[in-house]
């Protein structure tokens, strides 16, 4: 049984790593089968070592989310398992960090997957780029976004 903790800097944030009732580290408790609670200033995760360390990766990815100024939803929390659980969780962090622009009503537009961010970052890069993949995947909104920033 390995224990470690995660340190808070923003307790007045915690409610949005947890999430509505405490929806998103129930998610990481029976992904990993792991104990999460907290203590003071820190987030304390209790389970077998591997365990552990993918709940404390998801659980940074959560805080670098919330420190970001967004609110991890259960698809985000799912996605940063998935990405973990492939060894890419610290991929995952860089996802937010930037937007592509921001939609009328003032919502940021940004690459949700590191698929995504690939794209951008290929669009960015290129004069010339074939996106090819199942439909509803984000590539034409986020090809006329660019555009529309350009």
């Amino acid at each position: 049984m390995t224990e470690k903790a995660v340190s808070i800097q923003d307790m007045s944030r915690i409610h949005l790593i947890f999430g509505d009732f405490d929806n998103n580290i129930n998610i990481i408790q029976k992904e990993y089968k792991v104990s999460i609670f907290t203590r003071d200033d820190e987030i304390r995760i209790k389970g077998d070592e591997n365990a552990v360390d993918n709940a404390e990766q998801v659980i940074k990815t959560l805080i670098s989310t919330v420190e970001k100024g967004e609110t991890p939803t259960e698809q985000s929390v799912r996605y940063a398992i998935s990405m973990t659980n492939e060894g890419k969780g610290e991929e995952v962090q860089s996802l937010t960090a930037d937007c592509v622009c921001v939609s009328h009503t003032g919502k940021p537009i940004k690459a949700k997957t590191v698929g995504q961010s690939k794209y951008v970052n290929s669009i960015k890069k290129n004069t010339i780029v074939f996106g090819v993949g199942p439909a509803g995947t984000g590539k034409t909104y986020l090809a006329v976004a660019l555009a529309v920033r350009a």
